[in-house]
C-alpha cells in the first residue's frame, strides 16, 4: 500500500513539473527583447510566442489545467503522508514563503491580464523557490537554485516554438531533478497508518486519470 501512495505522489509530482515549467518557462522569456517592446499590459491565446501578448496568449489555455497536477500531489502528501509536511518546511519556512507568493502572483498576473513584467516577477519567484528547495532537500550550495530556472526557460522556449521532438526531454529535465532529490529522504513512520491508507486505496487508482481529464477539461474551456 506503501508502494501504491508513493507512485502516486511521484506521478503527480513529475507532471506538475513536466507540464507547469513550460508556464513558467515562458513567463520567464518575457523579459527577453521582443517586437513589442512598446506593449505594457497583457491581453492573453495563439501558437509561435515572437511577442509577449502571443506568449501570453499561449500559456493561458494551460497554465490553471497544469496546475491541477499540484493541488493533487498537495492533497495526496496531505492525506498519504500527514507528517512528511513537518519533514520538508523544517529549515525551508522562506523558501516556501517565496513560492506560495510567486504562484499566487503569477495566477494573478495571468489571469487578470496585468502587465507582462508581473508575470515575470511571478515565474522568477516560483523557478527560484523551487531551485532553492531542490538545493535544502540535497544540503548543497544556493547557486544551485539557478538550475531550475534555466531547466524552466528552456522548457518554456522549446514548447513555444513547437520542437515537439524536445519537448519530452525538457520535461523530463524539469520533472525530475525534485522527485529525484525528494526520493533521498526516508518516509518510514511519516506515512499515515496502515489502514488509513487501505481506507484511502479507492481514490489512489482513479486520481491520476481524474487529473488528466480536469486538466484537459480546463484547456479545452479556455481555449474557446
Amino acid at each position: 500500500m506503501e508502494a501504491l501512495w508513493l507512485t502516486v505522489l511521484g506521478v503527480l509530482t513529475v507532471g506538475y513539473f513536466a507540464l507547469a515549467g513550460f508556464d513558467y518557462g515562458s513567463g520567464l522569456l518575457l523579459a527577453l527583447p521582443r517586437r513589442d517592446v512598446s506593449s505594457r499590459r497583457i491581453p492573453f491565446t495563439l501558437p509561435h510566442a515572437h511577442t509577449r501578448d502571443e506568449t501570453s496568449r499561449l500559456v493561458n489555455p494551460f497554465f490553471l489545467g497544469n496546475e491541477v497536477w499540484l493541488v493533487a500531489a498537495i492533497g495526496v502528501l496531505f492525506a498519504a503522508f500527514p507528517r512528511l509536511e513537518g519533514e520538508l518546511l523544517s529549515g525551508a519556512h522562506s523558501t516556501f514563503t517565496l513560492l506560495l507568493a510567486g504562484l499566487v502572483l503569477f495566477m494573478a498576473a495571468v489571469q487578470l491580464r496585468l502587465w507582462w513584467w508581473l508575470v515575470f516577477m511571478g515565474a522568477l519567484m516560483v523557478s527560484v523557490g523551487w531551485g532553492l528547495f531542490l538545493a535544502h532537500l540535497l544540503e548543497a550550495p544556493w547557486p544551485v537554485a539557478f538550475v531550475m530556472p534555466v531547466l524552466f526557460a528552456v522548457h518554456g522556449w522549446v514548447f513555444q516554438n513547437r520542437c515537439w521532438k524536445l519537448f519530452p526531454v525538457t520535461a523530463a529535465l524539469c520533472a525530475l531533478p525534485i522527485p529525484l532529490a525528494f526520493s533521498s529522504i526516508d518516509v518510514t513512520g511519516l506515512m499515515a497508518h496502515s489502514d488509513t491508507l487501505s481506507l484511502l486505496a479507492w481514490v489512489a487508482i482513479p486520481i491520476i486519470p481524474l487529473v488528466v481529464v480536469l486538466q484537459w477539461s480546463i484547456v479545452a474551456i479556455s481555449s474557446r
